[in-house]
Parts: C-alpha cells; structure tokens; sequence
C-alpha cells in the first residue's frame, strides 16, 4: 500500500467514524431531552452537547500575544 492510497483510506476512515458519532449524539441527545430532566440544565443544542466539529475557538488572550511578539522579535534580532 502507498502513502497516498494509506492516506485515502484514513480520510474515508475518519469521514466514517464522524457519520457515526452524529448517530450516536442524535440518539443520546434524544434521551436526554426525554428523560424530563430540568430544562435550565439541559444543553441548549446538540452541538453545545457533543461537539463533533474540528473548529477549536481557542484564541489567545493578551498576555499570550505579547510573549509570541516579544519571542518573534527576539528571534528577528538574531536573525
């Protein structure tokens, strides 16, 4: 098997694995709302529930920003 052929098949492997897991949040979603749980406790979508996309909202707060500034001008007075 090649690289590329063993990296087609991890891609339709992985695309598989995520159709499956939207199964599994729709019916555990499902009974949870079903269950009559406290509606102020519940998730407010499935999503907030099981989040299965890859988008990671982390961004960097100040302080963060200023030690990559202050590492990257560093680095650029070395350079």
């Amino acid at each position: 098997m090649t690289w590329a052929e063993f990296l087609i098949r991890e891609h339709a492997y992985h695309r598989i694995e995520k159709n499956n897991w939207y199964k599994v949040r729709e019916i555990a979603y499902s009974s949870l709302i079903g269950s009559h749980s406290d509606p102020k406790k519940l998730p407010k979508s499935k999503n907030d529930f099981i989040p299965l996309d890859d988008s990671n909202n982390n961004s960097l707060n100040e302080n963060q920003i200023a030690v990559y500034k202050q590492v990257l001008e560093e680095y650029n007075n070395r350079k």
